[in-house]
């Protein structure tokens, strides 16, 4: 079965339902998603919805063996587009318990943009996760379209604070080989709940980008100046099934 964290996990932003902490694990296969609405879009510390509200409606399946899959749908909306769109994305891979009681996984990813497929791209990547923590690296040979090769690392953690809330923590960092300017650092803290298949989660983010980059392309918002931090509060409602 899936090994779980018992926290958010950043990692799968794109692909997962909300709060997948809230899911005791079973012996089992499973199959959960959840439907529900978000203030802000963001990936990896960038809006793609233009720094609007959006719906999700995400799936998630956890096989017995170790593999496991999903999918979501976002009623995204990217810079120059007058109207929203969906942004499809899915996940597959596959993760094992070392005896030292840590899991390692590793998989693939596909991002899609039916409304402006020159976004559309793919990634690898491999993970360690233990009981309060997880961290993992991910590969894309052409990182949304922009003809880019890279990498981006992140580090994630939690602790419960009472029966139904749970701090939670994540920073992560985007490396471009072939553009100095798409690097970015970014990172979130917040507190999340739940109460009979009810799920909410409130964060603080934050994005460090260049002088020059090329977010304009993501949102008009993003634009800063050099070593500035960009800061916003995102909420999340969900419900589970």
């Amino acid at each position: 079965m899936r090994v779980s964290t018992r926290y958010p996990q950043p990692l799968r932003t794109l692909a997962l339902s909300v709060l997948p902490w809230l899911v005791a694990p079973a012996a089992q296969a499973q199959l959960n998603g959840s439907a529900g609405l978000l203030s802000n879009y963001l990936y990896r510390g960038i809006s793609l919805s233009d720094d609007k509200p959006v719906a999700r409606l995400a799936l998630n399946y956890d096989g017995t063996a170790g593999w496991f899959a999903g999918g979501q749908v976002v009623t995204g909306q990217l810079v120059g587009e007058p109207h929203r769109s969906a942004q499809w994305s899915g996940y597959a891979g596959y993760a094992q318990r070392l005896p030292s009681g840590l899991s390692w996984e590793t998989g693939v990813s596909a991002y899609a943009f039916p409304n402006n497929s020159n976004w559309s791209f793919r990634e690898v990547y491999v993970g360690l996760a233990g009981s309060k923590f997880s961290a993992r690296l991910h590969y894309s040979p052409d990182y949304l379209g922009f003809g880019e090769r890279t990498l981006y690392g992140e580090l994630n953690g939690g602790a419960m604070l009472a029966q139904r809330l749970q701090a939670f923590w994540h920073g992560g960092y985007l490396y471009s080989r072939d553009n100095a300017l798409s690097r970015r650092a970014e990172a979130r803290i917040g507190l999340a709940t739940g109460h009979q298949g009810w799920q909410a989660q409130v964060s603080l983010d934050f994005t460090r980008l260049r002088s020059g980059t090329a977010s304009g392309r993501y949102s008009a918002a993003t634009t800063t100046a050099d070593g500035d931090w960009r800061h916003q509060f995102v909420v999340t409602v969900a419900r589970a099934f």
